[in-house]
């Protein structure tokens, strides 16, 4: 019989097909490899982290009550949890916990039945960023919380307060949500912000929020980006190698930056002072009262020596721009060139005899309940709520 001949193309397509399934089942392992990896790597605490120990849990928290505080952390990953939101870029993620619960309107709760945003009677909204929204305390101990008893213990138990501070949230995102929900036809009667930390944070002029490089990758293709360099930026290869490389934001995703100058600080406090005028005003035209706080930061006057376990300054990291503006601040308040028109300065405010500090930044259940009471005094004190 005569032998058939191989057909040189069909030999081309199988060597191709084989080498072109091998590149992909190698790359497909190599970037689950690369990701697993990444994830390892980013799991890992950094050195300056603390050690959760029973004896820490009563240190830091002024508690024996170590199993509830433990129950608590384990929820604490979902405190930094968002989602998409317009105008604001993200919001908090509806979530329902035991200690731990955001409401599909975005508030977090205050631990107690009956919150209800479409109830009538007063209402205060408090606006801020992980300190006001209460990272590491439970619904019970934040400072919207701490100011709606403190409001009950005086006699006005029907206000509700209501939780609408986010994670990494600064002035200007505070506004702006204000602002969606009185588009909305959702009014409060005493519009709260803790404000400070965040906005020297975020040492950026003009604004940038904590979501706006995820933002700007998923728009990338819109500009037509070359799908080479589109992928490259979505391989975990690509992140491991640019890690193991020596690029620290692989590993870090610090969002913040820091205040290269003194004009820089300056610009800051522009925009926090005029967010605030803004505000005021919109509460003049529309009928709700505003307070502004100028919340602690453990980077002005506190004595960092008093914490249970020690803070390096790099630990602080973009935080430590605060340094530099808070001191700014008190003298244009002192010199009259502030706004403090419902302005409620707390910057030298700490607890006498509790630890002020759970982490670097957020503060303690004690803590919080002397910020709370301050707040609630100064809405009473100003007569900022109609009388009963």
């Amino acid at each position: 019989m005569r032998r058939k001949q191989s057909n040189p193309l069909g030999r081309l397509f199988v060597s191709v097909s084989v080498i072109l399934l091998c590149s992909v089942i190698g790359i497909t392992i190599a970037e689950t490899a690369s990701n697993w990896a990444l994830k390892m790597l980013r799991a890992k605490r950094p050195s300056f982290a603390i050690s959760w120990t029973p004896d820490d849990i009563r240190k830091l928290y002024d508690t024996d009550d170590v199993a509830r505080y433990e129950q608590i952390m384990s929820e604490s990953w979902r405190q930094s949890d968002t989602v998409y939101s317009p105008f604001v870029e993200y919001k908090m993620t509806p979530y329902k916990g035991k200690h731990f619960n955001i409401a599909e309107d975005g508030y977090r709760s205050n631990g107690r039945a009956g919150q209800e945003l479409a109830a009538a009677g007063p209402k205060v909204f408090v606006y801020g960023g992980s300190t006001a929204m209460g990272i590491g305390v439970a619904d019970d101990e934040t400072i919207p919380a701490q100011v709606e008893k403190a409001l009950a213990a005086a006699g006005r138990d029907d206000v509700q307060v209501f939780n609408f501070a986010v994670v990494s949230y600064f002035s200007t995102q505070e506004r702006i949500a204000l602002e969606r929900q009185l588009t909305a036809g959702v009014k409060p009667d005493v519009a709260v912000f803790v404000d400070g930390l965040n906005d020297f944070y975020y040492c950026t002029i003009p604004d940038v929020s904590a979501w706006n490089e995820r933002l700007t990758q998923l728009t990338r293709a819109r500009s037509r980006m070359p799908i080479a360099l589109e992928l490259s930026h979505r391989s975990s290869v690509v992140q491991l190698a640019r890690h193991l490389g020596g690029d620290k934001s692989v590993m870090v995703r610090e969002w913040g930056s820091f205040c290269e100058t003194e004009a820089d600080v300056d610009k800051v406090i522009t925009r926090l002072d005029t967010n605030r005028r803004l505000i005021d005003a919109a509460g003049e035209r529309l009928g709700f009262k505003t307070l502004f706080v100028q919340q602690p930061v453990p980077t002005y006057t506190y004595d960092n020596r008093k914490r249970p376990f020690p803070v390096k300054e790099e630990a602080l990291g973009y935080h430590m721009n605060s340094a530099r503006g808070y001191p700014k601040m008190a003298l244009m308040k002192s010199e009259g060139r502030l706004w403090d028109k419902g302005l409620l300065w707390l910057a030298e405010e700490e607890p006498a005899d509790a630890n002020a500090y759970i982490d670097t930044v957020h503060y303690s259940p004690r803590f919080n309940r002397l910020i709370g009471e301050r707040i609630a005094s100064a809405i009473l004190d100003g007569g900022m709520l109609a009388p009963r």
